[in-house]
């Protein structure tokens, strides 16, 4: 990758590429561990998600939710293999599955500040760093041509986070998000005091009406 030719010049554009496998890498050289050794031991068993990882093992396989054979839109053959075979390596942007209750556990982490249940995580700043919008203005933003409803969201550390203004999507000021590849969802919106988690196995391209859907009921849930 490093050969390659760069898309734009740094600080010019925000593309969706390949940069938090390549940090996953440096994880992996700086630990001395695999990613998923050093996920292990400094997320996952503080935070008791016992059930995340890069591969299911064979007697949880018949919790593994798998997709329609075919997808309702456009009627063509579909299966997901992801944590049913080990990969080729531990990406640090994909490849791990996990379940809603372990998700969740993540997630309110990060709506805490970097703690759950007494035990910290990530410190305080980190969290407000990883949160925080990092695209100023002379910073092309193609975060919806990746995730076409999260107009006026910029990007942190991660996660996409949601500017002043309207948007496709409910939502507050700071709330940030990001989507796994077949359908799962996760967002924080600090001034709600809301962490949302939903697990999907909806390979094609449904899952954004899903996503949509999806934060339509819990806002429109909301009373107070």
């Amino acid at each position: 990758m490093a050969k390659l030719p760069l898309l734009h010049q740094p600080g010019t554009y925000w593309e969706y590429g390949l940069s938090i496998d390549v940090l996953g890498l440096v994880i992996e050289e700086r630990t001395d561990k695999s990613l998923g050794e050093a996920m292990a031991d400094r997320i996952l068993r503080p935070l008791g998600m016992q059930d995340t990882g890069f591969v299911v093992p064979e007697g949880q396989r018949s919790r593994y939710a798998t997709p329609l054979p075919t997808d309702p839109l456009t009627g063509q053959p579909q299966e997901m293999r992801v944590g049913l075979v080990a990969p080729g390596f531990e990406g640090g942007g994909g490849q791990a599955v996990s379940t809603a209750a372990d998700y969740i556990r993540f997630a309110q982490m990060l709506l805490n500040g970097g703690t759950l249940e007494g035990r910290r995580v990530l410190s305080r700043k980190s969290v407000e760093e990883m949160t925080r919008d990092h695209l100023h203005s002379e910073i092309a933003n193609r975060v919806p041509t990746t995730e076409p409803h999260l107009t006026n969201f910029g990007f942190g550390v991660t996660v996409a986070v949601r500017r002043e203004g309207g948007s496709d999507v409910l939502g507050s000021p700071g709330m940030f998000t990001w989507n796994g590849a077949y359908g799962t969802a996760m967002w924080v919106d600090p001034k709600e005091e809301l962490a949302v988690v939903f697990m999907a196995s909806t390979p094609g391209l449904i899952r954004q009406h899903y996503r949509r859907v999806l934060n339509a009921l819990v806002y429109g849930a909301i009373a107070d």
